[in-house]
């Protein structure tokens, strides 16, 4: 296992050079740095490398925006005490779920709570699945915490049950992304009940990052915000962004019983985590109910439409229940570049533990784009076949 500050050895590492491509390519949706090399793309640049609603933003939230540009003259609640409110309402009309204002952390963004959480807890050891979101592990530089890894089997990258082999007493806390980023994969509800379970047996802490699961129609059954009245050892983490289309907005929020460990999370960063435009935001996204369920059916369809061109074109894809899909395209090795001149930017995923650089990711996006998506894929086999 790696030491204090050391990356996994063996087959998996990513080779000589890769530390430096891994810092660069940590998120998609840098459009900026594409503009910046040629300011024409952004009039014609279509971004799969961001999971963001191809529905865009409602119009609600962007009245709200505009509404509360009047209150952006006085300093943001520090509390977040309308918008914490708001959270709680939603999940006890929505699924019957009691939280308090003191259960709840905002922030800009879920990273931010990432960060603030790995700050408070200055945890040791840590688990992490292999390949996962790549901000949990950067967090957890800031405390020099030694890492342990639970690499997915390569044939499914799915997390099975021998993750529970992994979890033992020496470990501080453990994170889990449900659905797993990048693959889209969810982890069965019986199997994060033992890992519940295992790592309440052991005191070891959980991270559940449910960011994505706004986009499964089973997301009830796979929440685990309900355990948390049972549970004072776990951390559900929250996000606007994806499913409500605020990533330059920022907001997000992690829900937890252990209201000490919540406050010291509310020290661990400036005073004012929430812009108040962020929390007009984020309030009137809660109230408009019908919104994520447009969304969700959208991107249902779209995906089995892109699910289906990869499988006629012979592509290894994962069946995400997210609104991205994990591919793997070995030949051309140049393809994120054809990609781009094509006007399509993508998401390389060599930078995730685990994967290598013939893995890509794509959103699941608008049906005109995800065509054109589609189209330029099949030029480029076309070009390389010749």
């Amino acid at each position: 296992m790696p030491k204090k500050g050391e990356t996994p050895q063996g087959d998996t590492l990513m080779g000589k050079g890769r530390a430096q491509e891994r810092r660069n390519m940590l998120h998609g949706g840098d459009i900026y740095s594409v503009f910046e090399k040629d300011p024409e793309a952004e009039k014609k640049l279509v971004d799969f490398s961001a999971n963001i609603s191809p529905l865009g933003m409602p119009e609600a939230v962007r009245q709200a925006v505009t509404a509360g540009l009047d209150r952006a003259v006085h300093y943001p609640d520090p509390k977040c005490r309308t918008l914490k409110d708001s959270i709680c309402r939603f999940y006890m009309e929505k699924r019957g779920i009691f939280l308090s204002r003191d259960m709840i952390m905002c922030g800009n963004g879920a990273a931010d709570v990432i960060y603030r959480f790995v700050l408070a807890m200055n945890p040791k050891k840590a688990l992490l699945l292999a390949p996962t979101f790549a901000e949990y592990e950067e967090a957890l530089k800031l405390t020099k915490t030694s890492l342990e890894f639970y690499f997915c089997p390569k044939d499914t990258l799915a997390v099975q049950e021998d993750i529970l082999e992994k979890i033992h007493k020496g470990l501080d806390v453990m994170f889990l992304c449900n659905p797993n980023n990048p693959t889209g994969l969810l982890t069965d509800p019986g199997l994060l009940k033992k890992i519940i379970e295992k790592t309440g047996r052991n005191g070891v802490f959980l991270v559940v990052d449910e960011c994505f699961l706004d986009f499964s129609l089973e997301e009830d059954r796979y929440s685990v915000i309900s355990d948390l009245s049972q549970n004072k050892h776990i951390l559900v983490l929250k996000s606007f962004t994806k499913m409500y289309g605020m990533a330059g907005i920022r907001l997000g929020y992690g829900v937890c019983r252990d209201r000490d460990l919540v406050e010291k999370m509310e020290h661990q960063g400036q005073t004012w985590p929430v812009s108040t435009l962020a929390s007009e935001a984020g309030t009137a996204a809660l109230l408009d109910i019908n919104y994520p369920e447009k969304v969700r059916q959208y991107v249902l369809r779209e995906r089995e439409y892109l699910f289906h061109a990869l499988s006629r074109l012979g592509i290894r894809f994962w069946h995400s229940h997210a609104n991205y899909i994990l591919f793997q395209l070995p030949d051309p090795a140049d393809f994120y570049d054809r990609m781009l001149k094509k006007g399509f930017l993508i998401r390389r995923c060599a930078n995730y533990w685990g994967l290598d650089e013939t893995f890509y990711r794509m959103a699941v996006n608008k049906h005109e784009d995800n065509m054109g998506f589609i189209n330029a894929l099949e030029d480029i086999i076309r070009e390389v076949s010749v």
